[in-house]
């Protein structure tokens, strides 16, 4: 639902005065509401404000509704929003303008661990530092049994034939839960070190999520925090070296005990 367009630098038309050498990134939002066209905006910058912790300006360039033969069925806004996407801070101790680093942690299957507490504080105790939490959604056990038989048609079992198969839904609600929740308790742990940590459920391939996330922004390190190596998929999959060479990054490792 958000689209980039190309970074834009210098100061922002309106609000107070920002570092002339700051850069910003122009995004696209289309919030909807049942209600208003004022709360249809206010959830589209609420939403974004969950995966992006430094919003500035936001334009509303179109306005239009959603009609039905009994009358408005919803309020839409299509918006301008900016952010900042350069390194450079000032800081509320000294005043003076300094440089962060940005960490993105990959969370699979576990939450917290003294192994990933102990990084991030490592991380923090080096200097000015931003964490975002990346929790790729989880596809649930039922979900991905219904999803496998869809494409099949019959039960290999039972032999059964699936002739109708309206009752798969196309968005595996529990698995979007479960990660929603993971990230929850992931952010809880994080802003013990850093109140201003950011995160977001992307896509449940992990090269795509943080595709996603980088393509909205710079990050120094990626951190992949996923379960031992003796169950853990990712790491069967080789996925830190993966994206290591897709995205130039250095990549680290934290594994859950065994």
């Amino acid at each position: 639902m958000a689209e980039a367009t190309s970074p834009i630098a210098g100061p922002e038309p309106s609000g107070p005065v920002r570092d002339p050498e700051s850069v910003y990134q122009v995004i696209q939002l289309v919030g909807t509401d049942a209600h208003s066209w004022e709360a249809a905006a206010a959830g589209a910058i609420a939403e974004a404000a969950k995966s992006i912790n430094d919003l500035r300006v936001a334009q509303v360039v179109e306005l239009d509704t959603v009609l039905t033969p009994d009358g408005i069925r919803a309020y839409r806004v299509r918006m301008k929003v900016s952010f900042r996407i350069d390194r450079r801070r000032r800081s509320s101790v000294t005043g003076r303008t300094e440089e962060v680093r940005r960490l993105l942690i990959v969370v699979n299957q576990t939450v917290g661990g003294v192994q990933l507490e102990q990084l991030i504080a490592d991380r923090a105790a080096r200097g000015p530092v931003e964490f975002h939490v990346l929790v790729p959604a989880a596809m649930s056990k039922d979900f991905a049994t219904a999803r496998r038989l869809s494409t099949l048609g019959v039960d290999p079992v039972s032999g059964y034939s699936f002739t109708d198969l309206t009752t798969l839904t196309a968005v595996d609600e529990e698995g979007l839960r479960q990660a929603a929740s993971r990230l929850s308790a992931q952010l809880a742990s994080v802003r013990r070190i850093d109140p201003r940590a950011t995160g977001e459920v992307g896509d449940s391939d992990p090269m795509l999520a943080v595709a996603a996330v980088l393509s909205r922004g710079s990050f120094d390190e990626i951190v992949v925090s996923t379960l031992h190596s003796s169950v853990s998929r990712w790491l069967r999959l080789d996925l830190p070296s993966r994206l290591e060479r897709r995205f130039g990054l250095p990549v680290t490792t934290v594994e859950a005990p065994a």
